[in-house]
Formats: structure tokens, sequence, C-alpha cells
């Protein structure tokens, strides 16, 4: 429990940060709550080999309706101490706009790359590239890199990695960033086999869909249970 109050406290003292240096004037705004659960189960006893289980979950519609679920699985290599590749297959059910469902497969390819800074500090460099199957509208291909940076903190006898990243979305289909995500928050390892992270996210959605500029605020965990 007082593990889980300092993680509170720590993501208190960055969300007002992350608010007011990406503050800026929206047409359409919602805040969520957003949820990924991850199940890894090790291949190997050396764990460089894994398979990812992988469920999601997000309320919008200011935390009222189910605006995205989410399952699929990947198997992960992790090369080396700095680079971990992996392969997988994830289902959508999305009603961002609580009117319509839609629906997609996604086929994903992925390579992260971790680079030690000095002074505890890390940058995280995450290329995604997904084959977007969407059934009855157009599929696409969506490339997202993601640039994490991470540090290092000690309170008392607790360790947590505050962190703060940036992603932006290119959608083939629309030909150029449908959106940017930001987040900002903490990771705590709560255990050899449970490890949590806790953020806010902005995600502010472009204007290439000739529709109003929107965006979304929220809160978010994502957990990581490894099965032995």
């Amino acid at each position: 429990m007082k593990n889980l109050l300092l993680i509170i406290v720590a993501v208190g003292i960055f969300v007002p940060i992350a608010k007011s240096q990406t503050a800026t004037t929206r047409y359409d705004t919602d805040f969520q709550f957003w949820n990924e659960t991850q199940f890894i189960f090790p291949l190997t006893k050396s764990k460089d080999w894994n398979f990812v289980l992988s469920v999601v979950g997000r309320f919008g519609n200011n935390v009222r309706t189910t605006t995205d679920a989410r399952i699929g699985g990947a198997i992960t290599k992790k090369v080396n101490k700095y680079v971990t590749l992996s392969a997988g297959y994830l289902y959508q059910v999305s009603n961002s706009t609580f009117v319509k469902k839609r629906y997609a497969s996604r086929y994903i390819g992925m390579a992260t790359f971790s680079v030690p800074l000095g002074h505890k500090f890390t940058f995280v460099n995450r290329d995604e590239v997904q084959y977007e199957s969407r059934y009855s509208r157009p599929n696409a291909v969506v490339i997202r890199p993601r640039a994490l940076i991470k540090r290092e903190v000690t309170i008392g006898k607790t360790m947590i990695e505050p962190f703060v990243s940036w992603e932006p979305f290119y959608d083939s289909v629309l030909k150029g960033i449908a959106r940017y995500r930001e987040q900002v928050g903490v990771s705590h390892k709560f255990s050899p086999q449970f490890s949590a992270d806790f953020f806010y996210v902005r995600q502010d959605e472009t204007n290439l869909q000739h529709t109003p500029a929107g965006t979304l605020n929220g809160l978010g965990t994502s957990f990581k249970v490894t099965v032995r």
C-alpha cells in the first residue's frame, strides 16, 4: 500500500506539468480511462523468447462508454539488453464516435531500442508498423514511432521510473499524421512477476479527414504479469 501511495503521488506531480505544456484550444474533447494487461509466457529458460497475450479496454464519453476493446498476441525476441523485436496480431472493436462500432485486424511488427544516457536516464525508441484490415473501410498501413525518456528514482526503499513519451501516427490512407499522443507517468516493479505503469495521456486528432480536430485527455494503467 505504501508503494502504491508513492506512485499515485508521483503521477499527481507529473500530470499538471503535462497539462500545462500541451494546453491548446480544441473543438471536441473527451476524458477517458485506458487499461492494458499483458500476460507474458516465457518460451525459453533465458526468457529471451516470449509469447505475450494482450487485453486492452478503453472507456470514453467521460468514462461512460466502452470506446475500444482489443485482444491479441505476439512473439517477442530479446536480441540483447538494448534491442527487442516482436511480431503479432490484434483484433479490435472500437466505438470512438459513440454511434457506430468499427472492427479491425492489426498485423504488427515492432522493434524497441534502449539507450542508456547516464545519470540513470534511459532513452527508448519503439518503432511499430501495423497493417490494419479495416473490413468495411479502406485498409491502411500505420507507422508509429514512439520516443520515451525515463529515469530511475529511489524514494525510501522504493524504486520508480518516471517517464514521458511522444508518439505520432502516420496513416497511409490519409497520407499524413492522423494523430499525436503524449504520455507522462511512472513505472514500478512490484515483484519479478508483476510490474505496472500509471500515466496521464493526451491524444490529439488532426483534421486530415476534413473534420474538426479533436482531443482526449485521460488516465491509464498498464500491467505486465509474467506467468511462470
